[in-house]
């Protein structure tokens, strides 16, 4: 079987190498050996430890690298990803240590950077805001899974679309390209864009249950460099992470082409707004409920393939702006009334659920954590509101018996009012040495309702 899936992957990179005309294949895999490094980390989790594994192309002399969001999404909490290294292609037995500075959500990547630059010499890739069309040729430089050794491979395709979306994508054709994570080079050589983000692709190098889908099943989208280029000049230092802006827009709807007819806006792009965070920066600029925003700092919205996108590319570019930065806001409040412009002042997004301390009850198999603005948001509690909330179920522990789920907010503990992660830790190791083969009680909101569960200690 291992044959085979040699025998495919090799068949597909042979394939590829008939696009390729003015680039020198063998030029381009050469002078990318200190450009593209395999990185790698710990999840040390509830179930136990478990190696990830992905490729990161590395853009600063000193050796910093990017890699894509799926490696490291957002449900994975940052104080679990430990032990992280870069390790050199086709030399798995040289490898650093490294550190992760953080992710870019509003660009889906993330950046590591070796904790003793000193130790190697690198060659950063400088991508470059160069146009891409149709019919283009395209190359890309990939490694090969764990199980092939880490080898560098080359990929090469034609330009068949440059598609429009919240996230802007070209689409190829062909044997595709390489791996998530694979710079991407046009005929002169310039590094355009990036494999990244494919929802129906594993971004994993060592995945042992499949080591060579990654090969067998090339990608045929990339992102153009013009897109993530605005991160790579701002990256994230050591204990500073990005702040991303955040207007406090709930939901927003795009108008359909008849609809915006209907509110005189023929031609037009529009969004609608469904819901106003109180206390953010839309409401202090005076958005309100069923507002239509047609306009952002004198021009209009951009337009994506579908209505529903509209919003989605909306929200992007207001992230990717600068907290504290003004913007001004086209916006008609009713039918048949001329247009006003709103100056809305951008904040800081809220705390995210991977940033909260955690605490795992091992007896009874499940993790609470602090509850942060948008488990209260998505409730529609209070500010204020006090709990914690359930991270993890351990699959046929106490907790899954007695039909604790993953989301409950926790309000008390044993009738106890639950304030934060560190006293829900404290009030429930107290309960375990003092009574411990007494079932916990806990009312928690699920639902909108409140529920009592009460959770027998496992027997001995």
């Amino acid at each position: 079987m291992k044959l085979l899936s040699l025998w495919v992957w090799m068949s597909l990179l042979t394939a590829s190498v008939a696009y390729a005309d003015a680039l020198k294949p063998s030029e381009l895999l050469d002078g990318m050996k200190s450009s593209v490094v395999v990185v790698q980390f710990t999840y040390d989790g509830e179930m136990g430890k478990r190696d990830f594994a992905g490729m990161a192309t590395i853009v600063r002399e000193d050796g910093l690298a990017i890699y894509s969001l799926d490696l490291a999404p957002r449900s994975l909490p940052d104080t679990q990803m430990t032990d992280f290294k870069m390790i050199f292609p086709g030399e798995t037995e040289t490898e650093i240590e490294a550190e992760f500075l953080g992710r870019d959500e509003r660009y889906g990547i993330c950046y590591v950077k070796p904790k003793d630059s000193q130790t190697h010499t690198w060659k950063p890739v400088l991508f470059s805001d160069h146009p891409v069309r149709v019919g283009d040729t395209v190359h890309s430089i990939g490694i090969l899974p764990k199980l092939a050794g880490y080898n560098l491979y080359y990929c090469s395709a034609r330009v068949s679309a440059v598609l429009r979306g919240p996230v802007p994508q070209v689409l190829v054709d062909g044997t595709g390209l390489s791996v998530i994570g694979s710079p991407v080079f046009n005929e002169s050589g310039q590094a355009i864009g990036l494999v990244n983000s494919q929802p129906d692709r594993t971004v994993l190098l060592n995945d042992p249950r499949n080591p060579f889908v990654t090969v067998e099943n090339p990608t045929r989208l990339f992102t153009p460099a013009s897109d993530f280029l605005p991160s790579l000049k701002h990256p994230p230092e050591p204990g500073t992470p990005i702040r991303i802006a955040f207007a406090g827009l709930g939901s927003l709807t795009g108008l359909s082409k008849d609809v915006a007819e209907f509110y005189g806006l023929k031609g037009k792009v529009a969004i609608q707004v469904g819901d106003v965070i109180p206390g953010f920066a839309a409401d202090q600029a005076g958005l309100k409920r069923g507002d239509i925003i047609i306009g952002l700092n004198g021009q209009s919205l951009e337009k994506g393939d579908l209505p529903e996108e509209t919003p989605a590319i909306f929200n992007r570019k207001l992230s990717q702006m600068d907290v504290g930065q003004t913007v001004e806001l086209e916006v008609i409040s009713d039918r048949g009334t001329p247009s006003k412009t709103l100056r809305m002042t951008l904040g800081e997004r809220p705390a995210q659920a991977n940033k909260a301390e955690r605490f795992y009850a091992e007896d009874l198999g499940f993790t609470a954590r602090d509850a942060v603005f948008e488990d209260r948001y998505l409730r529609k509690l209070p500010s204020d509101s006090t709990g914690v909330v359930v991270a993890f179920i351990r699959p046929q522990s106490a907790a899954q018996a007695a039909q604790l789920t993953p989301n409950d907010f926790i309000q008390s503990i044993n009738q106890t009012p639950v304030k934060d992660v560190q006293q829900f830790q404290e009030v429930y190791k107290t309960f375990r040495e003092e009574k411990p083969r007494d079932a916990l009680v806990l009312e928690v909101l699920r639902g909108g309702n409140t529920q009592i569960i009460r959770i027998e200690p496992p027997r001995e």
